[in-house]
């Protein structure tokens, strides 16, 4: 009786929780899957005596991708690595991870998992194709960009830009699986409709206390550059001034480039001496695993410096985890995890980032000198300067399994994951035409969730099994951001806003007694109430069936749409007869099919027409206050939003086949999906009588179709030498198939048509050069010349195609063409062992992508950046890099009002394919002696990473391009680096 008032009381209470929260609207999102919360390592002397019952409750983690998925190897171990993506490019079939920067703990890393599932037209897209990051069942709360809005360039996000994925340590982690199939994502729910990348961490254990060390050191090695100086730029510069002389005389040659007797810009240019460095990188960790069957525990604690090399960037995090199992009773399993970190970050000293948050541009024509001691004078100005980025996390559930019966199992959880981020910011007087600059910022994000589960499985004879799963789950977010910023402080010792704090003199309370100051503030909330139902059964021998149900209603959807029914179901055959042959050792045939809504991150759409405070301008989009009051504008900015307004969401179509042969040496997996997201909401435009930028429609629907195949062999029966090879390799092609309105759209200068791809580029196509006037075609019936936008053509123009003959060049002659995302990547990973040795490597690759080099189309266009006053004309130190050759293109007309080296024509589309050895690692391995007393392991290694490129590509690294495949220059480069480690387990 005890027994059951008990079991009654906690779920009457678990229950009235989450009716309470739905009441008041509390502030979380769901997730519906529980980490692994023991290990089932059983006594045989008490065999019944464990912390759950491994073989009916079976945890959601082991049941999710269960087709071979795992991607975390023993090579990955060895890597000085300290993001999720990171870890897992070129690790899993169908999975595309893209740096395009090298500083470390950047948000700027990207995961693509089957393809984009919507146009990427700007950053703010990036956030909407991500896959969801789960650790031990939480899946982590990101950044939302609603902070854009506010913004006047989006090349980083307001705030520390700090990556949230970097805040597990590799060393903490057991298993992470790419969860893509829809028969296992329709599990997860809304917040994985771009699949799921599935953390489990290691737990608590019971047995003897365990103790393990891993430390490495190493280095970031300075990359081999060539540096150019005045001298160099002139020559390449005169070769057009000497053709187009009559045009354009020397006197417009820039100062720098005049005078060749000015050493700082024609002497010694050395400043890669200060710019890029050898650069320390290391970490520690360590943790303690012990208990008993009945109560368990784990700690882990890391630290980890990383390093770009590049610029004095660096990283800092610092991780605690602890996990506790407990089993009071056999009938009762208790639970628990937290682990936080905070994550510290020396960001880049570039122009392109600090005019960007400043909101102000000089003029560009003069770059910095090249020469080490001016460079290291201008350094010297951010001597007195405060860039401080700071990240703290923290994840962690209590979880409770009650054994109702023998085949009944209940659970209960509640999980959270809170971070925030600090950014405080002053640069002075110096660095910004006598006038200083400060910004603070502070932002959080935190997830609670509530989930109940009732679990209950059912044998019949023959083998045959019946699992039936059901839930209920509230959970929801709250997300906010307080961000000030102030120029012309009163000096550039006052480095913070100082307000007055007399509440008796409300004139002057909380004004700043120094800086104009701005402030901008928003806060979003989401809830999300989920119902769901799953039953898996195999009613016959060898055939595994199982079916899903579920509805999931969000507050970010309009009030005649908050619900929406997902559905999903799958099927496996288990080709058992012609394992008798003797070739196959397991032959599985699997099909499955799911449709899942897509949750939308902002609640701008779930408001319908609405009013927003944006009184600003083009440079500045967002003021709440007009001459000081505070007002409510139409968001023209935003665009228009109206009713009836559904859910988005995805259906996929998912069938393959998994075999082993040669006595398990050989095991191969082949994979063909069909998905369509249907109802996204497109930022369609408008007439400009309307005021509006956009009118967002939905309706739109993009396919994306590929293959997929995992390889992995094996060879080597003996201990002395065995190698293991693991090839994955992903086809994926996406098509847009509707449009709301029309076969063809233009926004964000990109056309978008029906039944073509949505990444690919929107390009005149480049046929040459007119080496004079009487080359340009004429149209006949008006015998006027061919124009570009009613600009005549003449001698030293490009040769553009005029696609629909009307002799006139313009967006009606852009042809669609290459694509940015790859067609076709992968990686290899291969493991030798010989006796204690072991040797590893791995090559990732990515063929069929293109990019554009807007690098090479800003160098060679210089009359445009010199006179240019944009953020993409800023001329970075690594101006004096070599990274264009001369004689690589045509000699066209500088000072052509057809602007000839603007980057969008294929001119400048560049083959993006490349093949990278990512890593090589050698270690030796010490088991246990008597000498080693108490130790026992050791293994010592030594890994380089980022050895090798191979591409046909002429920028600096196929991976450093923007979202959108324009590579701009921008980020740092992927540092190549040696580490030599050790491992210790006591």
């Amino acid at each position: 009786m005890r027994k059951l008032l008990f079991i009654a009381f906690v779920f009457g209470s678990i229950c009235s929780n989450s009716a309470r929260a739905a009441a008041y609207g509390s502030m979380y999102r769901s997730a519906f899957i529980h980490q692994r919360d023991t290990i089932p390592a059983e006594d045989s002397a008490a065999p019944d005596i464990r912390l759950y019952d491994a073989d009916f409750l079976k945890p959601v983690a082991y049941e999710l991708a269960s087709r071979g998925d795992s991607v975390l190897t023993t090579l990955q171990g060895k890597m000085p690595l300290v993001s999720v993506p990171q870890y897992l490019k070129g690790a899993a079939a169908g999975l595309y991870v893209q740096e395009n920067t090298g500083e470390p703990g950047s948000w700027r890393q990207f995961m693509y998992l089957r393809g984009a599932s919507k146009p990427i037209l700007s950053v703010k897209d990036m956030y909407e194709v991500q896959p969801t990051v789960y650790v031990n069942g939480i899946p982590l709360i990101q950044d939302n960009p609603f902070i854009y809005n506010v913004q006047s360039y989006s090349v980083n996000p307001a705030g520390p830009a700090t990556s949230l994925l970097s805040t597990l340590s590799l060393d903490n982690i057991e298993q992470i699986r790419v969860v893509k199939d829809y028969k296992d994502v329709a599990l997860l729910g809304p917040l994985a409709s771009n699949g799921a990348i599935y953390i489990t961490t290691k737990t608590a254990a019971a047995g003897d206390n365990k103790v393990s060390i891993n430390s490495y050191f190493g280095y970031v090695q300075e990359p081999k550059i060539t540096t150019i100086n005045a001298a160099y730029e002139k020559d390449f510069r005169m070769p057009f001034y000497t053709k187009y002389g009559p045009a354009a005389s020397l006197v417009s040659m820039p100062a720098y480039l005049s005078d060749s007797s000015n050493v700082s810009y024609y002497g010694p240019s050395n400043w890669t001496d200060r710019y890029y460095k050898n650069t320390p990188l290391y970490s520690v960790n360590a943790s303690l695993t012990g208990g008993s069957e009945r109560a368990n525990f784990r700690f882990f604690g890391d630290y980890t410096r990383s390093a770009a090399g590049a610029d004095d960037t660096r990283f800092d995090r610092y991780t605690g985890s602890f996990f506790i199992n407990m089993m009071p009773t056999r009938w009762l399993t208790l639970s628990s995890m937290v682990n936080a970190s905070f994550l510290n970050r020396d960001r880049n000293r570039s122009f392109t980032d600090r005019f960007a948050e400043m909101r102000y541009l000089p003029n560009t024509r003069e770059p910095l000198s090249p020469n080490l001691t001016n460079y290291d004078a201008f350094l010297q100005l951010y001597d007195n300067t405060i860039d401080k980025n700071a990240t703290t996390s923290i994840q962690g559930y209590w979880n409770i399994n009650l054994k109702l019966a023998k085949n009944l199992n209940y659970d209960a959880r509640i999980a959270f994951d809170y971070n925030e981020g600090r950014r405080d910011l002053f640069w002075n007087s110096n660095l910004f035409d006598g006038t200083n600059y400060a910004s603070n910022y502070f932002g959080f994000n935190q997830r609670l969730i509530i989930d109940n589960t009732l679990g209950y499985r059912k044998y019949f004879s023959g083998g045959r099994t019946l699992k039936l799963k059901g839930g209920i789950s509230y959970a929801g977010d709250i997300q906010r951001y307080n961000y000030g910023i102030g120029y012309n402080g009163p000096n550039d010792y006052i480095k913070i806003n100082v307000v007055s704090g007399d509440k008796q003199n409300p004139a002057k309370y909380l004004k700043s007694n120094g800086f104009t100051v701005s402030g901008f503030t928003d806060r979003m909330q989401q809830r999300l109430m989920s119902f769901y139902g799953r039953a898996d059964f195999n009613p016959v021998q060898n055939l595994d069936l199982g079916a899903l149900l579920r509805s999931d209603g969000s507050s970010a959807m309009q009030p005649d749409s908050r619900w929406f029914v997902s559905s999903a179901v799958d099927a496996t055959y288990h080709l058992q007869p012609l394992l008798a042959s003797g070739v196959f050792s397991q032959l599985d045939l699997f099909a499955s099919w799911g449709r899942i809504g897509n949750l939308r991150l902002d609640q701008n759409i779930g408001a319908g027409p609405q009013y927003q405070p944006q009184v600003g301008w083009a440079d500045y989009p967002a003021l709440g206050s007009y001459n000081s009051y505070g007002v409510y504008s139409r968001p023209y900015n935003y665009g228009w939003v109206g009713y009836d307004i559904p859910w988005a969401y995805s259906t996929q179509l998912n069938a393959g086949a998994s075999f082993s042969v040669l006595k398990n040496t050989l095991n191969v997996t082949v994979e063909w999906y069909n998905k369509d997201n249907r109802n996204i909401v497109f930022p369609a435009p408008v007439t400009a009588e309307s005021g509006y930028n956009y009118e967002w429609k939905p309706g739109m629907v993009v396919n994306n179709t590929g293959m997929e195949a995992t390889v992995t062999g094996k060879a080597g029966k003996d201990q002395t030498l065995s190698w293991t090879g693991t090839l994955n390799l992903a086809m994926n092609k996406n098509k847009l198939k509707a449009l709301p309105e029309g076969s063809s759209v233009i926004t964000n200068d990109r056309l978008l048509e029906t039944g073509k791809p949505v990444d690919q580029f929107w390009l005149l196509q480049n046929n040459g050069i007119y080496n004079s006037d009487a080359e340009v075609p004429v149209n006949p019936q008006t015998r006027q010349p061919m124009t570009y936008r009613g600009v005549v053509l003449k001698a030293g123009d490009p040769k553009w195609a005029d696609v629909n003959g009307d002799y006139n060049i313009d967006d009606k002659d852009r042809v669609l063409t290459g694509n940015y995302l790859p067609r076709i990547s992968g990686g290899f990973t291969n493991q030798f062992v010989y006796k204690k040795f072991d040797l590893g490597f791995q090559l990732v690759f990515a063929l069929k992508k293109y990019a554009m080099n807007q690098v090479a189309s800003s160098y060679y266009g210089f009359i445009d950046r010199d006179n240019a006053n944009t953020l993409e004309s800023m001329k970075e130190i690594t101006y004096w890099e070599k990274q264009v050759d001369p004689g690589q293109y045509e000699l066209y007309n500088q000072w052509s009002d057809v602007h000839p080296y603007q980057v969008n024509q294929d001119l400048f589309m560049e083959n993006a394919s490349y093949l990278k050895l990512r890593t090589v690692n050698l270690g030796y391995e010490i088991r246990k002696k008597q000498n080693l007393q108490k130790i026992q392991r050791i293994y010592l290694y030594v890994t380089g990473t980022n050895l090798l490129t191979v591409s046909p590509y002429k920028g600096r690294d196929p991976e450093l391009i923007e979202y959108n495949g324009y590579d701009t220059g921008y980020g740092l480069r992927l540092p190549k680096s040696f580490i030599l480690g050790v491992k210790v387990d006591l």
